[in-house]
């Protein structure tokens, strides 16, 4: 068993912002929704389950209005958003949790001998999921790569469920290139890899998107990444990770 803390969160990633060094609680909350079932006649309270389910996430920290702070993260309420955070460190073959969530409110605390604080509420749109990084958050200035080898993920078996990769990027210079394409690959035998997942080219930062897949997914896991076209040095900071489905 492995007890993990605050120092162990490797990021909090808003729709291709990291917003870790500003914030200083994280509460997330897997709901599932009852309703009372109590008959006449009962001493007691029964309650059954409805078969709906929900996800909320709230976070606290300080106010900072910088392009990639909370400000410019939280200011747009009522927006659908990519949410990705990692509780147990941000290495390859770690917990994230991901969810694309909509906004509810923003609140900013503003009081006298105390930093200006930033507020907000998140509820799911398609529920919770729990996966593995597949690439830390952290920088990339190859012209093409991947992890398969060492750092491909071993399922033990394959999936036939489905499930979400999920894509952050925070920072891209291109230096004359077009673009960057990134996949999540899957494999039989940790040998020949396969697209699973191929995200929308990546063009400008910040960006996330959420991308679901159904049917098998193999028992490995890997990620790629490209540069598209020529030019000078490039770089490409980005979070990728995958989530089996349920």
């Amino acid at each position: 068993m492995t007890r993990y803390g605050s120092a162990d969160v490797g990021f909090l990633l808003v729709s291709g912002l990291d917003l870790l060094g500003h914030i200083t609680t994280l509460n997330d909350e897997l709901t599932a929704k009852t309703e009372e079932t109590t008959p006449l006649g009962t001493a007691w309270e029964t309650h059954a389950a409805i078969g709906v389910k929900a996800y909320k996430l709230n976070q606290e920290g300080f106010y900072d209005d910088g392009t990639s702070a909370t400000n410019a993260a939280l200011a747009t309420v009522g927006a659908s958003k990519v949410l990705s955070f990692a509780l147990e460190g941000n290495t390859v073959g770690k917990r994230f949790i991901g969810s694309p969530m909509v906004q509810v409110n923003y609140k900013r605390l503003i009081e006298r001998n105390a930093l200006h604080k930033a507020k907000a509420e998140y509820l799911s749109e398609a529920g919770h999921a729990e996966g593995i990084i597949l690439h830390p958050l952290g920088a990339e200035t190859a012209d093409s790569g991947d992890s398969t080898g060492a750092d491909s993920q071993d399922n033990a078996a394959s999936s036939a469920t489905g499930g979400a990769g999920y894509l952050q990027v925070t920072a891209l210079s291109l230096g004359g290139w077009t673009s960057a394409t990134l996949k999540v690959l899957h494999s039989t035998d940790d040998v020949s890899y396969s697209a699973l997942v191929t995200f929308a080219n990546v063009t400008a930062a910040p960006t996330a998107e959420r991308k679901a897949v159904t049917g098998t997914v193999n028992r490995y896991l890997a990620h790629s990444w490209l540069f598209n076209g020529a030019g000078g040095a490039k770089s490409i900071t980005y979070f990728v990770g995958f989530a089996r489905g349920s």
